[in-house]
């Protein structure tokens, strides 16, 4: 991600957050990190009570491929398929267990421990001698279980079934999980992308005719410092009718505040779920404190990014917010929640095909059509940037405008957000709202390309939906 020294003034006549006035400087913007196509950032100008141009996600998506190195050896664990498979199964029970079978025993006791509830089994398989690893791991079943987990299996392998001259053995020790209410698809294929998993190391050492984990890492390379909120220690709840927050300990005093937000959001986006056939059993929104911004899927160190939504394959989309860039506003904590479940609903619960730049217009226009709604695009703090946008030099010729550039400035990335919101409600207000999640669920969700989308959801091609919104944006922006 780019340091820059550029400033932007905000725009005339919104009122800064303290005075004198002092420029916002520009924002780093991290869709410049992001794997391509994902949705990014989303830039918030200064209005009332906000005086610094803010960021906040669309999904951040980590998708993490489990690698198999040369020489590895990957341990399904799962049952025979066929009488051979029994066969050579009921062959090798006569054989004493390798290093490598015994810790995969140890590990699926650790894990049915977790489903059921065990969580003095739980702990066995952690070397009691550790103590912060056995309170990192009476942790995560904590978490685990507060969040209703309905799926967890050690996906296994190694480089040398041999254990080392200390008597450890090095694995990785991939964790697939699913909660309860997620779509539970619990084997990758062509049509699924599989259950959502964390990619980790582990180290067991044999002890008194026990394997004990001695440590826990993210696998590298692959991990990408990958770390999903039951990982990161203990977590706390309450559900509400359609919203589950989620956060550590020290957010919990914002579970009241933001619970009713919430709720509101999910009605709003209950009604376009069911209009892109994508209803949602519960939402889930994580409140991260300052330590869990920086660790979280990885973690996000840049001050002007407050939320984002982040995809768990067909699983669901959770929803994670910064609070102590959102606590004190909150018309604008309002707006992020409701956007941020707009990506869930819109792009959540999907298997397609790798997601392409060019959807951004259309992925972050319709997250904040729902984000604003039922306000329109005039009434976006965004308007005097597309304003700008359309009567420039460089004005666009399309709706599908090209993706943001890793130079952008942050005025560019109100233009874009802004300008995608016009063109989402000009498609709803020229054919309907109907037409339009008919239009966002065939090319989002199912991957048809947009003149094919156009024609079946407003019954025109898409040249001539968009030469009809452009002009609508120029005439109302």
């Amino acid at each position: 991600m780019p340091d820059g020294d550029d400033v932007t003034i905000p725009p005339a006549g919104l009122p800064t957050q303290a005075a004198p006035f002092v420029p916002a400087p520009r924002a780093p913007h991290p869709w410049d990190s992001l794997p391509p196509g994902l949705p990014s950032p989303i830039v918030a100008p200064p209005r009332r009570a906000l005086g610094k141009g803010l960021l906040f996600g669309g999904s951040l998506a980590l998708i993490v491929a489990l690698f198999l190195g040369a020489g590895a050896v990957y341990v399904a664990n799962r049952d025979p398929l066929d009488s051979r498979a029994e066969a050579a199964a009921e062959d090798r029970r006569s054989l004493p267990l390798t290093p490598f079978e015994q810790v995969n025993a140890a590990l699926k006791t650790q894990a049915e421990a977790l489903l059921r509830g065990d969580e003095k089994v739980w702990l066995a398989a952690v070397d009691p001698a550790r103590r912060n690893l056995r309170d990192r791991y009476r942790a995560m079943y904590r978490s685990l279980r507060v969040l209703g987990v309905s799926h967890f299996d050690y996906r296994t392998y190694v480089r040398d079934v041999r254990p080392d001259r200390s008597g450890s053995l090095k694995i990785g020790a991939d964790v697939a999980y699913c909660f309860a209410g997620d779509t539970c698809v619990k084997e990758k294929s062509a049509v699924s992308d599989g259950p959502p998993s964390v990619a980790q190391e582990l180290t067991l050492k044999h002890s008194k005719g026990e394997w004990l984990i001695t440590s826990l890492a993210p696998r590298k390379p692959t991990a990408d410092k990958y770390r999903a909120p039951w990982a990161s220690g203990e977590l706390v709840t309450v559900a509400g009718k359609r919203v589950t927050l989620i956060g550590a300990p020290s957010e919990k005093k914002y579970f009241r505040r933001l619970l009713p937000v919430a709720e509101r959001a999910a009605v709003v986006n209950d009604r376009f779920a069911a209009l892109v056939g994508n209803p949602q059993q519960r939402y889930r929104v994580y409140l991260a404190g300052a330590k869990q911004w920086k660790s979280w899927y990885g973690g996000i160190t840049d001050k002007w990014i407050v939320a984002y939504a982040f995809p768990r394959n067909e699983a669901g989309t959770d929803v994670v917010l910064n609070m102590a860039e959102l606590k004190d506003d909150r018309e604008f904590l309002a707006t992020t929640v409701q956007h941020e479940l707009g990506h869930v609903v819109t792009v959540g619960n999907v298997h397609r095909r790798t997601w392409v730049e060019s959807d951004m217009w259309l992925k972050e226009g319709i997250a904040e059509y729902i984000g604003w709604y039922p306000r329109p695009a005039t009434a976006s703090w965004r308007r005097p940037a597309v304003r700008s946008l359309v009567n420039g030099s460089g004005r666009p010729k399309s709706m599908a405008v090209d993706p943001l550039k890793a130079q952008a400035r942050l005025r560019d990335g109100d233009a874009f957000y802004g300008f995608g919101h016009f063109s989402a409600d000009c498609m709803a207000k020229k054919y309907g709202q109907r037409a339009l999640f008919t239009f966002v669920r065939l090319h989002l969700r199912e991957d048809r390309d947009l003149d094919s989308a156009s024609s079946e959801a407003f019954g025109k091609p898409f040249a001539a939906v968009d030469k009809a919104c452009i002009a609508y944006i120029r005439d109302r922006a």
